[in-house]
């Protein structure tokens, strides 16, 4: 079979034009959405051939699926990587310039994730150019929503499930270092609230403080939950975690606070199902509610899940693109995560993934951001290799 190279140039230039679009989830200050991106991604496709189709997510934001068929037919493999970042506030850079330097390309999105949309993109366009028949089609996933709450890989989730789109494995684009990871906690988030009396805070004993009564609460998670977090140890991704992300509480300086609110953000472990651990911690801390004199609280519905994924070890996609990575780049592994990624959402709709990009975890959301360019091109390399090869077992 011949050679499909990988330009290097190629993957510079069209890293650079997606930097240099704005594309912040409109969740985030400043967010434009991803409409830019999306029509710069279909517009790619088709220059070079490429059908692709638009599936809307909600009014002005829409996936952009590419398709390349197979010589076979059958289930297709699918690339998938989301087009939105987080904010630019606090940035040190431009972050929309797109400058290289030292073997580097910078700004908001360059390492999450359009590292690996630009290598998804110009390993598309490879496998269109070379002309070879491919062994199984390919799709393209641009997504909306991956930074928030996950619409688009939701959307694109909901359009398997009902039989539009069928894929045999997919490869989900983060900033892995080129290292797959093969398994990562989801999350359940909700708001834990304590109701006081509220009244002169000369006169403290007069009312119930509510954030005196919260204390009461984060001492339980802290001595009572928390511990039995190590017996629980997935070989992969740890123990589950918790953090207490928000607070408030308080009116006035004077005044005693009559509520106190916290957030919650619980990762969950593969096994564990969000809502069964958030009706758990509910229900422990009803109990507590009963028996600490004075403590009125309200254990509030999650406002974000997210499931945890463990790819099966006997995958082929595993063992495939474990065998393309090792070509293009040397020392690469499997491992797990404690983050949380696209992957799951695909895994739960019976799509084995792997999360497999360009870039450093680290350098994502920073002020700084930025991805090795020749780490972009040995992505590039590495999916199309797996595409020529795939079902060679």
């Amino acid at each position: 079979m011949m050679q499909v190279s990988i330009d290097p140039n190629e993957i510079e230039q069209v890293l650079r034009d997606l930097v240099a679009i704005p594309s912040v989830n409109p969740a985030f200050p400043g967010g434009s959405g991803e409409g830019a991106v999306g029509a710069y991604v279909k517009k790619y496709l088709s220059l070079q051939g490429i059908p692709c189709v638009e599936q809307e997510v909600e009014p002005g934001r829409s996936n952009v699926i590419g398709m390349l068929p197979g010589s076979a037919g059958g289930a297709a493999l699918l690339f998938e990587a989301h087009m939105d970042t987080v904010q630019t506030s606090g940035m040190t850079i431009d972050p929309f310039a797109g400058k290289a330097a030292n073997g580097r390309l910078y700004g908001r999105g360059a390492c999450d994730t359009k590292g690996s949309l630009a290598g998804m993109l110009v390993a598309m366009s490879a496998l269109r150019r070379s002309g070879l028949p491919l062994p199984v089609g390919v799709h393209l996933a641009a997504v909306v929503d991956e930074e928030y709450r996950y619409k688009g890989v939701s959307a694109l989730a909901e359009a398997i499930s009902s039989g539009r789109f069928d894929y045999s494995a997919a490869v989900v684009g983060e900033p892995t270092g080129l290292h797959r990871v093969v398994a990562h906690k989801g999350c359940v988030r909700f708001h834990i609230e304590t109701r006081g009396i509220a009244g002169h805070s000369s006169a403290p004993a007069n009312g119930n403080n509510a954030i005196e009564r919260m204390v009461e609460v984060l001492n339980f998670l802290r001595t009572e939950i928390e511990p039995e977090y190590a017996r629980m140890t997935h070989p992969l991704v740890g123990p589950p975690t918790h953090c207490i992300s928000e607070i408030s509480g308080g009116d006035a300086p004077n005044t005693i606070p009559g509520s106190c609110r916290i957030t919650v953000d619980r990762r969950t472990i593969p096994g564990e199902e969000p809502m069964e651990v958030w009706r758990g911690l509910r229900d422990r801390l009803l109990r507590l509610e009963m028996r600490v004199p004075g403590l009125t609280l309200t254990v509030g519905e999650p406002f974000i899940i997210d499931y945890a994924m463990e790819v099966p070890a006997d995958s082929r996609i595993l063992r495939q693109l474990g065998r393309s990575v090792a070509k293009a780049a040397n020392g690469k592994r499997e491992y797990g995560a404690a983050y949380g990624t696209d992957a799951s959402k695909l895994a739960r709709v019976g799509v084995p993934s792997v999360v497999f990009g360009p870039g450093s975890i680290e350098q994502a959301h920073t002020d700084e951001e930025s991805v090795e360019l020749a780490e972009v091109t040995a992505a590039a390399a590495a999916l199309v290799d797996l595409v020529l090869h795939y079902g060679e077992d």
